[in-house]
């Protein structure tokens, strides 16, 4: 295992807690209705983190050109009214709900939300999550999102913050 693997496996570890309520995960996909900016995407993350740490909600937004995917992770009512003010956003269109699930672990510890662009991601998770979102759009509602998938959503929210071989 390399020292970058071990890294990863070991922030994956930190940033998983066990709630004392039972945590609500959900998940969407959308259609952006203009391409994001890097400002846009900046903007969406500031607003988000402090609004998110009011509702003790949790999340991971990635953005690609015309693929969004984002998971939200929270008390259930938390949950539910911010998907109904992301539905009513004009931003993007073409709304899927993907899955909507209650567990006993938060995976998103820790993170109020991390927006992430994929430009400058590597070839091979670009093409892995364009694969993953078009499977889940094609998929019948109410699809799970595998551990696989978290990994690959994991590995591209973390992407920029590790270090890179010199």
């Amino acid at each position: 295992m390399s020292d970058e693997s071990s890294r990863t496996d070991l922030l994956w570890e930190t940033i998983q807690q066990k709630e004392d309520y039972p945590i609500f995960r959900l998940c969407y996909l959308s259609k952006p209705t203009k391409p994001f900016t890097a400002e846009d995407l900046d903007d969406i993350e500031s607003k988000s983190i402090i609004a998110n740490n009011e509702r003790d909600v949790t999340g991971l937004l990635i953005v690609n050109d015309d693929r969004i995917l984002q998971i939200l992770e929270g008390a259930e009512d938390s949950v539910r009214n911010l998907y109904t003010k992301i539905e009513a956003d004009s931003r993007h269109t073409m709304l899927k709900l993907v899955s909507a699930v209650e567990d006993e672990v938060r995976l998103l510890y820790k993170w109020s939300m991390v927006v992430r662009g994929l430009a400058g991601t590597p070839t091979k998770l670009l093409e892995q999550f364009t694969q993953v979102y078009d499977e889940l759009l094609a998929a019948e509602p109410q699809a799970e999102i595998s551990i696989d998938h978290v990994d690959l959503f994991r590995e591209i929210a973390l992407f920029d913050t590790l270090p890179r071989k010199v």
